[in-house]
């Protein structure tokens, strides 16, 4: 009677594998930086105008 063995899959696959996990993880850090920065850039804009306002009421 033979037995046959499960062979797991050839190296190359599993190298393919993990690359593709990778890309995906640094495509969601890429798209959180961007959105991140984006939010940053509005916050800031506020803080700015809130600023020139409270100078112009000033003076």
């Amino acid at each position: 009677m033979l037995v046959r063995r499960r062979q797991s899959r050839p190296a190359s696959a599993r190298r393919g594998s993990v690359f593709v996990e990778y890309i995906l993880l640094v495509t969601i850090i890429g798209i959180g930086v961007v959105v991140g920065l984006a939010l940053v850039r509005v916050a800031l804009v506020n803080e700015l105008q809130d600023l020139a306002n409270a100078i112009a009421a000033i003076i």
